[in-house]
Order: structure tokens, then sequence, then C-alpha cells
């Protein structure tokens, strides 16, 4: 297994339970990939704002439960959205709706409800979708600039691909319906561990451990060589060979390893897709709670945070009393200027992106930074024909197998990765071939999914 990020953790677990021998190799010095924990001044952190959300398999969230127990808390979600200049709780609901959103601005949503069924079928990008589903107020002043923000490029460069996989609601009536849930407490729950979202693929890690499952962490992979009937992974002083490969690392890493290469029209497709990064700035400030919300979303472009999120609001857990740790989410190009500013010219642009958000002044006393090269993937019109060629090649995996966030080149939440991890290791055969019918199928399945906000 390459990669010990929860969907390759999860397939390490599940083919040792099989029966399989399985080594797991991670090039960084933790397991859980973005989906991992640290501490930043004695608090536990995590790579952004995360969420194990109720849409999780059963099965799934059964396994969690028992690796977990007591830690994994049931918690309410509490966030909200800055949309001009009011703040509207998110997940969104009734009563805070038509109390803060502008006169204005509601009866213009209103009217756009109102013509909903005179708006065309058949949008070819992001932006027509998403003023088709919603109506022009809601994409002009919140989908098409948070789209700009996190993807980099305008709302009508990208696919309906990203809008089917990004935007759950079909119309307002589904937002409204949605709202109505969420004004019962209910209705806005999450799952949160006790020691971070980490604690998660730590957990899994651990059973995997027990169960048999070698993880070695440190040990970025060099070469992948694949011949008829067994693959070879160099990978440092590291030497392995095993029947298969399962890989969750990004896609053009395992490209870029596999000997022989993929086909040409393979390697230049996987070149042309491009994937936006983010930095993720840890601000300590000296108080006990920044605010009592667990994350503000900036949806405008006149910002360069995209969400703000307070790890200490997620969860009950064994933090500093006398301090807090800020997450703030800042999406970039890796080449841009903002990817190689410096860490305290970050921290100062932080800070003046809450004031102008009017949320109270940080003082932050230390700031760590890291650097994500690859996080949001962007489904833009001129790369669609080189997502069809990596689709047609990931489904014919020979000995090697690509999965996960990473693997696929997709935007899915855990509970999504950790299916494809369960499903990728069940479509290793007894004999210990892949079968790529099932995993093909798999991969039909998981173009359905829709990530949860």
């Amino acid at each position: 297994m390459l990669g010990a990020g929860p969907a390759g953790l999860m397939a390490a677990l599940k083919a040792r339970e099989i029966g399989h021998e399985v080594t797991v190799i991670e090039a960084s010095n933790r397991v859980g990939g973005m989906a991992a924990s640290f501490d930043v001044a004695g608090q536990r952190v995590d790579l952004g704002s995360h969420r194990l959300h109720p849409a999780t398999d059963p099965s799934i969230m059964s396994l969690i439960r028992s690796l977990l127990g007591n830690d994994l808390q049931t918690r309410e979600r509490n966030g909200r959205i800055r949309l001009q200049n009011k703040w509207i709780g998110f997940p969104l609901r009734t009563g805070d709706m038509v109390k803060n959103l502008p006169l204005r601005f509601s009866a213009a949503i209103a009217f756009d409800t109102l013509f909903k069924p005179l708006r065309s079928n058949g949008a070819q990008d992001f932006d027509a979708e998403i003023r088709r589903r919603l109506g022009p107020t809601v994409a002009r002043e919140f989908y098409g600039p948070y789209a700009t923000k996190l993807y980099g490029v305008a709302p009508n460069s990208l696919t309906t691909e990203l809008s089917d996989r990004r935007v759950s609601a079909g119309g307002p009536a589904q937002i409204i319906k949605s709202a109505l849930r969420a004004a019962r407490p209910e209705g806005r729950i999450f799952y949160y561990p006790r020691r971070g979202y980490g604690q998660i693929s730590e957990s899994l890690a651990d059973a995997a451990t027990n169960q048999g499952v070698k993880i070695q962490l440190n040990t970025p992979v060099d070469r992948v060589t694949v011949s008829e009937d067994s693959v070879e992974i160099a990978a440092g002083d590291t030497l392995l060979n095993a029947s298969n490969v399962l890989s969750s690392i990004p896609l053009p890493s395992l490209a870029q390893a596999l000997s022989p290469s993929p086909p040409d029209e393979v390697v230049s497709a996987i070149d042309q897709q491009r994937t936006r990064g983010m930095l993720i700035a840890h601000l300590v400030v000296p108080q006990g709670q920044y605010t009592s919300f667990d994350a503000h979303y900036f949806p405008g472009l006149d910002l360069a945070t995209a969400r703000l999120s307070e790890a200490k609001n997620y969860r009950n857990g064994d933090d500093p009393p006398d301090l807090t740790v800020l997450c703030a989410e800042l999406p970039c190009w890796v080449d841009d200027e903002l990817w190689g500013a410096d860490t305290e010219t970050i921290g100062h642009m932080v800070e003046e992106d809450l004031t102008r958000a009017g949320l109270p002044k940080a003082n932050h006393t230390h700031i760590e930074v890291r650097r994500l090269p690859s996080v949001y993937p962007v489904y833009e019109h001129s790369t669609s024909a080189a997502r069809t060629v990596i689709d047609n090649w990931v489904r014919h995996p020979g000995r090697v197998l690509s999965l996960g966030r990473q693997g696929l080149g997709v935007p899915d939440n855990l509970h999504h990765v950790l299916s494809m991890g369960s499903q990728a290791a069940s479509a290793i055969t007894s004999i210990g071939s892949i079968d790529a019918q099932a995993w093909g199928r798999s991969l039909t399945e998981f173009s359905t999914h829709v990530v949860q906000d």
C-alpha cells in the first residue's frame, strides 16, 4: 500500500482482514494525510475544518465507533457565512435567514425562485448550472465567487461535474427543506474525535498494526516496477516485492514512479489536470476562546481567507485553558506569490482579513504555516477530455490500483474515501489478482459522490 491517508489505511486494514500480507509505505512522518492532526502550542489541530458526517456508511461508522469508543463525540454544528457583510448561520436555518439576510437580497432570491420553471435545462458549466438550479442571485453572491476563490478560475470555466459533486441542492425547495431540518439541533449534528480529526486515521493505523500490517513512515516511494506476475517497490533503502499495489498517493507521483511508464496519452492527461493548493495558517491566540463558532466561511473575493475554524469548538478535549488556535485556509496556486509568502506576512494577511470581516482582533503570538500542494482538483472545460483518459486508465488497474482523494483526483469527504479503501481491498481476489470489473463498478459508484458541506 502506498500512502497512509485514511483511504490507504482502510484498504490496508480490510486487505489484512481478508488474509493478505500488507505493508504500508508513507512519505511523511505521520499517518492521516490531509486528515491528520498534530500539536500547535500544546493544542491538537487539523489541516483545515473537518467533520465526520452522519452520511457515513453504517458499517464504517460502526468500525470507527468501535475503535474510538467515547472519544468519538456527537457535536452540534455552529458555523456562519459572511454574505453581503452580514453573518448567516451555517448550516442554513430558516429563522436565521429571515432575520439576517438583507431584504433586497431575500427579495431577489424569491424572484429567482418564482421564475425557476422558466430557466432552461442543459447548462454547460458550473456557473450556468448553479443559476439554473438556485437562481442568478445565489450564483452571483455566493457560489460564483467562492468557486473562483477555491479553484482559481472563473466559474464558467468549470464543468457541471463540479456542481454535481459539490452542490447537493437541486433547487430552492431543497435549500428550504434542509434549513427547516437544520433548525432543529438533531438536524445539524456531526461527529468529531476528542483528540482531533486525525485520531480516526491514527486508530485505523493502530488497528491495522495490531492485525499484522507493517507501516513504514518517512519512506517516499522512488520506483514501482510492474512485471507480468509481481510488483517491485523501491523506496529509499526499502525494496519490497508484492503481488499488487494499492496506491492513494497523488496520481502524478504514482505515474512518475511507475515502470514501465503509463501510455503517453495518460501521462499527458495527468500533466494537464490542475489541482489547487492551500496554505494552512495556525494562529495561536492568547485567550481561552476566540468566538463561540466552529467555522466562519468567507466566499467573497475581498478576503484571501476562505474559511476560519477554531479547533476547541469542535470537541470537548484536553486543550490549554489560556489559549486557542485558529486555523485559516488560504487557497492558492503552488507557484503564485501567496504560496511563497513568509510566515509573518501570512499571519498579517489573516489578521487583516479578520478585521475586515468584522471579527475580533486576534493578536496572535505565534503562527505556523503548512503548505498543501494538492487540495482542490480543478474540473475545467479545457481538461475534461484529459479526465476521461485518466478515468479509462484507472479502470484497468493491472497490478497497480489507484484510489482515494489524491489517487483519483476527487473532492470527496472522509466517509467517501474510507468506503473507497474498503472496496479497493474487496477488489483483490483470493488468488491475489485485482478484479478490474469489480473495481470499475466501484468507480462508477464513486462518481456519484456528493460532498457534504
